[in-house]
């Protein structure tokens, strides 16, 4: 009898035990958090500038001051750090809403030194007979470095625009062809790439990065410029420019037998013109920037210009360059449209 009595209490505590099981548990349950999009960073900084993070509910709302950031693995004190050093690191958020856990996509982010990009500008026409070569030493410069931002300048052709005309006269533009390194100094024949190449291998106290795209037909461009350093009395330049335009060239180096251009003709017949200046979103020689005495602080502009037939979408580009007071190009970038250039 006693038997009976035990083995029926321990079925009656197993049917309890059971029974209690499907409504609640006596062991830690892991919640795992679910993951989700809304971390706003930008991919690119320089060093000790302040990196801040914020984050966004499915909604567009902002929900910043209610999370957790994590960096490379180590949760922060708010929203902002900074580095004094370049390197590679990873950030998510963390946060809860209504009893859910979140968290955001993990997002990487770049301390950086920018790089040098020299501004090449090559004033030309099709009628000058002598101006091939600037365009060849372009090229030539190009199988060295990318490093490079160029705008081809032309007067007396088909290719011709007002802002073409203003570069000119600002200049004084009176012989052809000229070529100019960042802006203000001569690139003289044969144009040799080592004058180039010493100015690429040096860091910069200026990032440029280019972001755009087209709803056709209006092509939006917005910039972000970051500096070291105070850019007083600096400006900001921007161009459209456009490869692949096909005019017959005058060619004075057909019967040169030392030249690229010996034997090609003259005219050179369907002369294959690249970074020819279009348009000008900035006035021709720059628009002062904004909030210029403050280093390390992010300066966006904003630019939009409507693309006709006249233009061929996959052939355009942007160039972007910050002048100091004389108009010499500080550093420069370039991007092909419906694309994102980083600072590097």
């Amino acid at each position: 009898m006693n038997s009976f009595i035990r083995y029926s209490t321990i079925l009656l505590m197993l049917i309890i035990t059971l029974s209690c099981s499907k409504t609640e548990s006596f062991f830690y349950e892991v919640v795992e958090p679910e993951i989700v999009t809304g971390l706003s960073i930008h991919s690119s900084y320089l060093r000790n500038q302040q990196v801040t993070f914020e984050v966004f509910d499915s909604e567009g709302n902002n929900i910043t001051m209610d999370s957790n950031f994590i960096v490379d693995g180590t949760s922060i004190v708010g929203n902002q750090i900074s580095y004094p050093e370049i390197g590679t690191h990873e950030v998510f958020a963390e946060y809860s809403i209504e009893s859910t856990l979140y968290n955001s996509d993990t997002k990487t982010f770049n301390i950086v030194v920018p790089k040098t990009r020299v501004v090449l500008e090559d004033y030309t026409g099709t009628w000058c007979g002598y101006c091939p070569n600037v365009s060849h030493a372009i090229d030539e410069v190009r199988m060295i470095t990318d490093d490079i931002s160029v705008v081809a300048i032309h007067y007396g052709d088909e290719m011709t625009i007002s802002t073409g005309i203003d570069l000119i006269n600002e200049f004084n533009i009176s012989g052809y062809p000229t070529a100019r390194i960042n802006r203000t100094t001569d690139w003289p024949y044969p144009y040799n790439s080592s004058q180039i190449e010493s100015l690429i291998e040096a860091d910069n106290s200026i990032a440029i990065s280019i972001d755009s795209n087209t709803n056709w037909p209006l092509l939006q461009v917005q910039l972000r410029v970051v500096s070291e350093q105070d850019l007083s009395d600096h400006k900001i330049i921007a161009y459209l420019v456009e490869d692949n335009l096909i005019y017959d060239q005058t060619n004075y180096y057909n019967f040169d037998q030392n030249s690229y251009f010996y034997g090609m003709g003259n005219p050179i017949v369907d002369f294959i013109h690249n970074d020819v200046l279009r348009h000008s979103f900035t006035d021709a020689i720059g628009n002062p920037m904004e909030n210029p005495t403050m280093a390390l602080t992010d300066n966006f502009y904003n630019y939009s210009f409507e693309i006709n037939s006249e233009f061929s979408p996959e052939n355009l580009g942007i160039v972007v360059m910050v002048v100091n007071q004389n108009n010499t190009a500080i550093n420069s970038q370039f991007s092909t449209i419906n694309s994102f250039q980083d600072f590097n």
